[in-house]
């Protein structure tokens, strides 16, 4: 079976979809973690206080590559299913070229 997919452009798409909602929920998730931790100033102090708040917002950087790499996930996904779709659309475009009736 190889070379044959198994898949539809439209499965690829809705799986895309799927991805970038995944990832917006991760990016607002993210929003709210910092907005607790940040809520968390106003009754918490003293060293523990600031060295959570710093390991907390050392994480940023990694849940931004996180959501970075769902987005590109998810743009692949849709690459694969327009060139899925364009290759499907040629082949269709060539064989509709091809005589009928060669032998008489």
């Amino acid at each position: 079976m190889e070379g044959i997919l198994k898949v539809t452009p439209e499965k690829l798409i809705s799986t895309s979809t799927e991805f970038s909602q995944k990832g917006t929920t991760v990016s607002n998730l993210t929003t709210e973690m910092t907005n607790l931790v940040t809520g968390l100033s106003s009754v918490w102090l003293g060293d523990a206080a600031s060295a959570y708040s710093q390991k907390f917002k050392g994480l940023d950087s990694d849940i931004q590559k996180l959501n970075k790499m769902i987005q590109e996930h998810s743009k692949d996904l849709n690459d694969m299913a327009t060139v899925y779709t364009q290759a499907e659309k040629a082949s269709v475009d060539e064989i509709n070229t091809l005589q009928n009736n060669v032998i008489a």
